[in-house]
């Protein structure tokens, strides 16, 4: 058993360790962003503890959440200067191409070209260096612009509804090129924060879960920026969140209102990324009993699977076609070749196995440790965090799989099986299609391959990993709030302080 944690403390010793750990960045960068980055944090996990300290039940109300949550989405949007975050550049442009493809606008011409401002084309071209240094943190006309090609078949629409809506807003205003640009990624976070609030809040167990995942670093990072991975992890939030009710909520509490949501949420996350719809199907599993009527509840199982289906044979088929088709030559950035087949690797069974066993003997640590986000941007080598600065987040993972006051729920067997499987399922998918769309078939390493694509399956991993055999005797969603929020300021100082010295 695990006693709880002396109430005074805890906070204490958080609050200690950063006044030492504080006046080391700072004294390592005295810079006035270094300082304001300080000053933050600390009244953050100053605050935290002061609630910790007074009230822990309250500390896990969802609008705690939701205020931690925005906050720190906030400072991760507007930390991490334009076209920083991993293909920022192309997120934004497909944005520009939804937008503009709206029928109000119809910018989009025949040959796929579309117009962007000349002001927002010149802040890409200004910033287009991926390098975060001291200088990435110093404000038309429309052009056309075609250097980039999209399809609604590629660009998981769903999941950018809103730097759609925020880029859109910006340009209706006629704002300058960066309040548009950071109006994007702010509709990004509306949405995000929208969606695992909900999920928080409708989830009768498992919140622990939900708060480990929403504020990860590399969550964040996503969360506050023009990636459609953003959409994909507020969808599957809510995904596991009415797992959650239907495993968990009340006999015959599932009613036709709660199957049409998850018939609506499902038809959005489905077709974005196929690999994740080992996700949605857990619900079939359900038992008949949570649902209102027994018969619509299992008409409802049947009608998931159409639902599924159709969503993604509307708007992925071409999409995943393509990675099982032949191609006779195939280009990676700046590299040229040809990608591996799907009969490369079926009709060598030696070769594929070898090749599979020495991505993750090689990448495995990476994969973990991108889930979690210890190197943030794109994977400058001087921002990258100590692997020991992710300990504490495993420990909070590890927080979400044991026994505790609040989370005392486990699943009855063969569902742990089936949780963990819809996981192993997901991120063997993200594996198999950067084999086939990034790995070049003279290669021995499967290429791509990032542990940002594991976090919408994350929360089942985890909730099918609980066990009882070592409990907490505390409220586990809120030392996980209390504990990830520290590692997040202490997340931000080193990076702000390590960054502004280049």
């Amino acid at each position: 058993m695990i006693k709880s944690l002396n109430g005074k403390l805890f906070p204490c010793f958080l609050i200690t360790l950063f006044l030492f750990y504080s006046l080391f960045w700072y004294l390592n960068n005295p810079r006035t962003l270094v300082a304001l980055v300080v000053f933050v944090s600390l009244a953050i996990v100053v605050v935290l503890g002061f609630c910790y300290l007074r009230d822990r039940d309250a500390l896990g109300n969802e609008w705690i959440f939701l205020a931690v949550l925005v906050l720190f989405s906030l400072i991760f949007c507007f930390m991490f200067p334009p076209f920083s975050v991993p293909d920022e550049g192309h997120h934004y442009f497909s944005t520009y191409w939804l937008v503009d493809s709206l029928p109000f606008n119809s910018r989009v011409a025949a040959d796929g070209s579309f117009l962007v401002r000349e002001t927002d084309l010149n802040l890409y071209s200004k910033l287009s260096s991926s390098l975060i240094s001291s200088s990435s943190f110093e404000s038309s006309k429309y052009v056309s612009f075609s250097d980039l090609a999209f399809s609604i078949g590629t660009e998981n629409v769903p999941a950018k509804i809103g730097s759609v809506i925020g880029l859109q807003i910006g340009l209706l205003l006629g704002l300058g090129a960066y309040p548009v640009f950071y109006l994007g990624r702010i509709g990004s976070i509306a949405v995000f924060c929208f969606c695992a609030f909900h999920a928080y809040k409708i989830a009768p167990k498992g919140k622990s879960v939900i708060v480990f995942v929403s504020l990860l670093p590399m969550t964040l990072h996503l969360a506050a920026s023009y990636s459609y991975d953003s959409g994909i992890i507020a969808l599957s939030l809510l995904v596991f969140a009415f797992l959650m009710r239907g495993f968990f909520g009340e006999d015959h509490s599932i009613g036709i209102r709660q199957i049409i949501t998850y018939f609506i949420v499902s038809a959005l996350l489905a077709p974005c990324k196929v690999i994740y719809c080992g996700l949605i199907v857990l619900a079939v599993f359900i038992p008949l009993d949570k649902f209102e009527d027994v018969n619509k509840g299992r008409l409802s199982k049947y009608l998931l699977i159409f639902v599924i289906a159709a969503s993604v044979l509307v708007l992925r088929l071409a999409s995943v076609s393509g990675l099982v088709s032949q191609s006779t030559s195939s280009s990676r950035g700046g590299e040229a070749g040809q990608f591996y087949s799907l009969n490369d690797i079926l009709l060598h069974p030696r070769n594929s196995f070898m090749v599979f066993c020495r991505t993750l003997d090689s990448l495995g640590d990476f994969y973990w440790e991108t889930t979690l986000g210890y190197s943030l941007g794109w994977f400058q080598e001087n921002l990258r965090m100590p692997t020991f600065y992710m300990i504490p987040y495993l420990v909070c993972g590890f927080i979400c799989c044991i026994d505790s006051q609040d989370e005392d729920a486990f699943l009855n067997q063969p569902l742990p099986a089936m949780f963990i499987g819809a996981f192993a399922v997901a991120a063997l998918g993200s594996i198999a299609s950067m084999w086939l769309g990034w790995t070049f078939n003279n290669e021995s390493v499967i290429q791509g391959v990032q542990g940002r694509y594991f976090l919408p399956v994350l929360p089942v991993l985890l909730f099918g990993l609980r066990s009882r055999a070592i409990k907490y005797r505390g409220i586990s969603a809120t030392l996980v709030l209390l504990g990830i929020c520290s590692m997040n300021c202490i997340y931000l100082i080193r990076f702000i302080s390590v960054a502004t010295c280049m």
